[in-house]
C-alpha cells in the first residue's frame, strides 16, 4: 500500500529569472514559494491510491501538526517543500476571485497533473500522480493527494450581526475517473460563519459541481454547523466523510480546507466577502 500511494509532491528548487520585468509564470512561481515558506499550517487528506483495475482505493492515513505532515509511518514532509518550480503552468482568473492554476510535470516514474487554487496567503490543491515506468511494480496506478498550506494566525474571523462570508471555489477528484489526470470536478465554495447559541458554527457549501473535462455533473454537498475553534473547524462523520478547513491571512480574510464525501476527494478555498 504505502508504495503505492508513494508522495509525489513537487519539490522545491532554486527560483532563478529570466526575465526583466519577470513574466506572469515567474511572478506565480515566487507567489507559491512565499505562501509556502510563510505557511505554518498543512491540511493534507488521505492518500487514495488506484491500481488499474481495482475497484477501491487503497488508503493511506495522514497525520499533520501544523506545518508538518506524513503518510502513514513514512519520513515526515514540511510546508517548505512544496513548490511550482520546472512544472508547466496554466494560469486562469478561477471563479470568485480565486486564481486557478493547473501545475504539470514528469519525471523518468510519474506524470503529475495539480488543480489549485491560489490566493495571497495560502494555497489549495488536488494533485493526481501517474506511475508511468514499465519497471516500476505500480505501473499504471493513481494516486490522489489533497492539501492546503498557509499562514493562520489561529484566531477565529471577527463577526458582526449577519456573521461572515467567504467565497471561491473546490477542486477534486473522482474515484471513478481514477485512470484520468485531467478530470477533476470543481465548483463554487461558500464558506459562512456565525455567532450561535454554542459559540461561533461554520456552514461550507460546493455548489454547480462538474467534472471539467467530461462534463458530468455532480449533485451539490453541504455541511452545516461545525464548531470554529483556534481559527479553523472540521467534522469526520466517517473514514470517506470528512471536512477540514483553516482561515488564512490576517483579519482571517482566507480560508481554505480538505474534503471526501460520495467518492470525491479534493480541497477548497476562498476569500472573505465585504
Amino acid at each position: 500500500m504505502a508504495a503505492v500511494a508513494a508522495l509525489c509532491l513537487i519539490a522545491l528548487s532554486g527560483c532563478l529569472r529570466d526575465s526583466d520585468p519577470p513574466t506572469v509564470e515567474e511572478i506565480a512561481r515566487d507567489d507559491y514559494a512565499r505562501i509556502a515558506g510563510d505557511a505554518n499550517v498543512i491540511l493534507f487528506g488521505d492518500a487514495l491510491g488506484y491500481r488499474a483495475g481495482a475497484t477501491a482505493a487503497e488508503r493511506v492515513p495522514s497525520v499533520c501538526r501544523e506545518a508538518r505532515c506524513s503518510l502513514g509511518f513514512r519520513r515526515p514532509f514540511s510546508a517548505d517543500s512544496f513548490s511550482a518550480e520546472d512544472v508547466e503552468l496554466t494560469i486562469s482568473t478561477g471563479r470568485n476571485g480565486v486564481r486557478l492554476v493547473v501545475e504539470r510535470g514528469s519525471s523518468e516514474e510519474t506524470d503529475v497533473t495539480v488543480f489549485g487554487g491560489w490566493m495571497e496567503h495560502s494555497l489549495f490543491a488536488s494533485q493526481a500522480t501517474l506511475f508511468t515506468s514499465e519497471t516500476n511494480l505500480n505501473h499504471g496506478a493513481t494516486v490522489f493527494y489533497s492539501y492546503v498550506l498557509g499562514h493562520s494566525t489561529g484566531e477565529n474571523p471577527a463577526v458582526a450581526d449577519g456573521g461572515a462570508h467567504w467565497r471561491g471555489f473546490v477542486v477534486g477528484r473522482d474515484s471513478s475517473a481514477a485512470a484520468s489526470l485531467e478530470s477533476v470536478v470543481q465548483g463554487d465554495a461558500e464558506i459562512s460563519v456565525a455567532m450561535g447559541q454554542s459559540g461561533m458554527l461554520a456552514d461550507v457549501m460546493f455548489t454547480d459541481l462538474a467534472d471539467a473535462h467530461t462534463g458530468a455533473a455532480y449533485d451539490d454537498m453541504a455541511w452545516t454547523g461545525m464548531a470554529v475553534a483556534d481559527g479553523g473547524f472540521a467534522r469526520n462523520d466517517a473514514v470517506d466523510d470528512t471536512m477540514e478547513g483553516r482561515f488564512f491571512g490576517p483579519g482571517q480574510e482566507e480560508v481554505g480546507g480538505i474534503f471526501e464525501r460520495a467518492g470525491i476527494a479534493g480541497a477548497f478555498g476562498g476569500r472573505r466577502q465585504q
